[in-house]
C-alpha cells in the first residue's frame, strides 16, 4: 500500500529568496521581484525524482514483493524526502505575502487548490471510487496521493495572516505540537512538516546567516553524521518518520543539500532536474498513473517481475516530462488546464517595441 510519504512583514512588491553567492562566499538576498533560483529548482526536481523512484518501488513491491536494495534505498530517504519539499517551498513564502491579498490567494487557488481538485477527482474517478462521501473527503482529508498539495494549502492558508508573525515561531510552535499529536495521525504530521514550510521562509530572510553555518566544516560534517544516522535509523525499522524528536537529522539532511546543490554549478543534469522542479507540479501529480497502468499490463500478461523497475521508472518520469514540455509552452489551453487555472491569475503582457512606439504616440496626441 502507498503510504503518504524574518522576523516581521517584508516590504510589499519586495522578495526575499534564498540565494548563495559562491564567488562572495556568503549569501545574499535577492530582492527581485521575478528571480528564479536555479538550485533550488534542481533541489525541488531531485527531490520529486525521488519521490517517483519510491512510488514506482513500493508499487512494484506490492505486485511481486521485497526488491532488495530498492527497499533499502527508499526507507533511508524517507524522512527527508517531505521535508525538504516543505522547506523549499516555504524558501518563496517571504516573496509571496508581499503580494496583496487577492493575488496571493488568487495565485495560490490558479496553481494549488486547482490542480489538486482537478486531480484528486481524477484519481479518484481512474480508481472507482468517486463516491460523495470520497468527494468530500478531498476537502478535508485528501484521500490520495496528493497530500502533500494539501497541505500546503493549508499552510498557505495560515501563512497570510500570520505574515507579521517571525517565522521562526511558527515553525517552533509547530514542532513542539508534533510532540502532544498522535505519532501515526494526519494532525501530527501536518505540524511536523508546518515546522519545515516556516523554517524555510525564516531561512529566507536569514540566507547569510544560514550560508555561514552550513560553510563551517564541522557543522557540515556534523549535519552529515546526523542524516545519516536517522536514515540508518528508518532502515532498521526504529519508527522515525515525521517525529519530532528526530528533527536534528532531517534538519542535518537540510543543511547538507543546501550546501551541495549551489556548488554543482550549471550543467546538463542541474539543468534537466531544474526543469523538473520548475514544473514539479506536472510530475508529482501525473507519475503514479503511468506506473500503475503499465505495472497492470505486466500482470495481465503474467510477466511482472522485479525486472519492470526501469520500466516503471521510464514512464514515470517519460509521461510527466513530455506534458511538462507542452506545458512549459503555454501553445496548448487544454494541457495549461490540467495544471492551473488561468482565468485566476493575471500573467503580465510583455509589450514589444512597436507596441511601445504606439503608446508613445498615442501619449504625444493626447498631451
Amino acid at each position: 500500500m502507498l503510504r503518504p510519504s524574518g522576523e516581521g512583514h517584508p516590504p510589499k512588491y519586495r522578495c526575499a529568496c534564498l540565494q548563495w553567492d559562491l564567488d562572495a562566499g556568503e549569501a545574499t538576498i535577492s530582492t527581485t521581484e521575478h528571480t528564479r533560483i536555479g538550485w533550488l529548482d534542481s533541489l525541488r526536481g531531485a527531490a520529486i525524482l525521488l519521490v517517483v523512484v519510491l512510488h514506482a518501488g513500493e508499487a512494484l513491491r506490492v505486485a511481486v514483493g521485497p526488491t532488495p536494495g530498492l527497499d533499502q534505498f527508499n526507507l533511508f530517504l524517507e524522512p527527508f524526502r517531505m521535508p525538504v519539499l516543505m522547506f523549499l517551498s516555504g524558501i518563496l513564502l517571504p516573496r509571496s505575502v508581499a503580494k496583496s491579498g487577492r493575488e496571493y490567494f488568487a495565485g495560490k487557488a490558479s496553481m494549488v487548490a486547482w490542480p489538486y481538485l482537478l486531480w484528486s477527482v481524477i484519481i479518484l474517478a481512474a480508481s472507482g471510487d468517486l463516491g460523495p462521501a470520497r468527494l468530500a473527503e478531498i476537502l478535508y482529508l485528501s484521500p490520495t496521493y496528493l497530500w502533500y498539495l494539501w497541505f500546503i494549502l493549508v499552510f498557505y492558508a495560515l501563512a497570510y495572516p500570520l505574515r507579521r508573525v517571525p517565522p521562526l515561531v511558527i515553525a517552533g510552535s509547530g514542532l513542539a505540537l508534533s510532540f502532544v499529536l498522535p505519532d501515526d495521525g494526519r494532525p501530527g504530521t501536518l505540524a511536523f512538516l508546518a515546522a519545515f514550510f516556516f523554517f524555510g521562509a525564516w531561512c529566507a530572510r536569514h540566507a547569510r546567516l544560514v550560508e555561514r553555518a552550513i560553510g563551517r566544516p564541522w557543522v557540515l560534517a556534523l549535519a552529515a553524521a546526523s542524516a545519516v544516522t536517522v536514515g540508518v535509523l528508518n532502515v532498521a525499522g526504529r519508527d522515525v518518520l515525521y517525529r519530532g524528536e528526530f528533527v536534528w537529522g532531517v534538519v542535518g539532511a537540510l543543511g547538507v543539500v543546501c550546501w551541495i546543490f549551489p556548488r554543482l554549478g550549471v550543467n546538463r543534469a542541474t539543468a534537466a532536474l531544474e526543469f523538473v522542479g520548475r514544473y514539479s507540479i506536472v510530475f508529482y501529480v501525473v507519475h503514479l498513473g503511468p506506473v500503475m497502468v503499465t505495472l497492470a499490463l505486466a500482470e495481465a500478461a503474467g510477466v511482472a517481475g522485479t525486472w519492470l523497475l526501469p520500466l516503471l521508472l521510464a514512464v514515470g518520469v517519460g509521461v510527466p516530462l513530455g506534458l511538462a514540455w507542452v506545458y512549459s509552452t503555454r501553445a496548448h489551453a487544454s494541457v495549461d488546464l490540467l495544471f492551473e487555472l488561468p482565468a485566476l491569475k493575471r500573467r503580465p503582457v510583455v509589450s514589444g517595441p512597436r507596441d511601445r512606439r504606439s503608446k508613445a504616440r498615442r501619449g504625444l496626441r493626447s498631451g
